[in-house]
């Protein structure tokens, strides 16, 4: 399958034509005996054993046009970040053609290309050498990496002090702030807090409009569908699906729901958690029941949770958070608490929360839910919705000024006049038979 948009005349910004990829399993050794040992093991069996060869790429081709991004889709081992890995050079293909063209960026693994004990002033200046800047462009871009990534207080502090999060904070801002031609993301942007994620998304949009080409993996279904214009599903190293990003979405998400159903009917323990309940998805509805990636502040929303319960659960409590992008809980909801029975039956269903309006100020936001014991405590599975966008109906209100608009009603009344001044203003009712003179 491939994914390709370019015209005979223009070079595909990258492009891999059948390529395989295979790893050898078990401890391998290079030394000159252990190569011996392995040819003398093949001339006496006649052939390499089939459990000693583990296949993560096989023919696989797909090329994407410059100034295009791609999103890679598939389950831990599948062969997504083998795919970045082969790109960025760190291995060669077993068989096949790997070509990519212009300057390329990777943000592969944590701390890749970093040195623990170099501070963030150094090491920007050895990754962005490392990605083919001169010390003078650094310099004019030094500050600038350092305001994107908010360590101003930090940048002379060694890198083995930082914590996860600051470390992907600066190599995104490396990365992103050469402006490359190619740029690789792996998972690293899960470790980042929502706030960081949600800069890194209109960073990635903006190089993306500068002709910057894009290969983008996450579990993120909603960073995906933000950042990306394409997608690919891999599995078992080979492309399963190739199309526009929300069509790719569907289909991996099938294949989920299909695996969850075939587990549950041959009796086996979720993946999650306890192995008692998996979240499939959770969803913002519109008021048409329609999945929503924009709302006004007075609109109605579900929140709707597909799962499935392995085990019966006589008493479960589920809980909705809203967040918003800088990582601020908004509201929380609770079964518990209002006073909802939930019991899950060994199967497939869904739980949702209607919400008349979320009187949100405008802003990106997301929910997060969990299902938990009967004592509302202790969590049996969790997981998150795609961000969605809140836009307020009248100008002037911006995220800045809070977190929600109650529902509310304003009175001007003027305040009574007192004594005198009432008299003259509203004339006693006369008498009768009294003179008016």
């Amino acid at each position: 399958m491939t994914v390709e948009r370019t015209s005979q005349t223009v070079d595909p910004a990258v492009r891999f034509s059948h390529v395989s990829k295979k790893y050898h399993l078990g401890l391998t050794r290079t030394s000159v005996a252990a190569a011996a040992w392995r040819g003398l093991r093949r001339a006496w069996t006649g052939s390499q054993r089939a459990d000693d060869v583990y296949w993560a790429l096989r023919d696989v081709s797909f090329s994407l046009e410059t100034g295009r991004s791609l999103g890679l889709l598939g389950p831990n081992g599948a062969g997504k970040s083998t795919i970045l890995k082969l790109l960025a050079g760190i291995t060669e293909p077993t068989s096949g053609e790997v070509a990519s063209h212009g300057r390329l960026a990777a943000l592969i693994e944590l701390g890749a290309g970093f040195h623990p004990d170099l501070t963030g002033r150094e090491n920007v200046f050895l990754n962005a050498t490392l990605l083919g800047l001169r010390r003078q462009e650094v310099l004019a871009r030094f500050d600038e990496i350092v305001a994107f990534a908010e360590l101003e207080r930090f940048i002379d502090t060694p890198i083995k002090r930082y914590s996860s999060g600051m470390t992907v904070r600066l190599g995104f801002a490396v990365a992103s702030c050469i402006e490359p031609d190619i740029l690789l993301v792996d998972e690293v942007l899960a470790v980042g807090d929502a706030a960081f994620r949600q800069r890194c998304v209109a960073r990635i949009q903006d190089l993306r409009a500068r002709g910057t080409s894009l290969l983008f993996v996450s579990h993120d279904m909603g960073l995906v569908k933000a950042v990306c214009q394409e997608a690919l599903y891999v599995e078992d190293g080979a492309i399963q699906y190739a199309g526009d990003t929300g069509e790719t979405i569907d289909r991996y998400n099938r294949a989920l729901d299909q695996r969850r159903l075939a587990r549950l009917q041959q009796g086996h323990e979720s993946p999650d958690a306890h192995g008692i309940v998996e979240i499939g998805r959770v969803e913002i509805q519109d008021g048409q029941g329609r999945a929503a990636r924009e709302v006004a502040s007075d609109d109605p929303v579900e929140i709707r949770i597909s799962y499935t319960a392995y085990t019966p659960v006589p008493k479960a409590n589920v809980l909705v958070r809203m967040m918003r992008s800088d990582g601020l809980s908004c509201f929380v909801l609770r079964t518990s608490h209002d006073g909802v029975p939930v019991a899950l039956d060994r199967g497939t269903g869904t739980v949702s929360v209607s919400i008349d309006s979320t009187r949100l100020f405008p802003g990106s936001y997301y929910a997060v839910v969990w299902f938990l014991d009967a004592n509302d405590a202790n969590g049996m599975s969790r997981a998150t919705s795609e961000w969605f966008e809140v836009t307020g109906r009248t100008s002037g209100i911006d995220h800045h000024d809070g977190v929600f608009e109650p529902d509310h009603h304003w009175r001007v009344a003027p305040s009574p006049p007192a004594g005198d001044e009432l008299a003259a203003i509203e004339p006693r009712p006369h008498a009768a038979g009294a003179s008016r003179d």
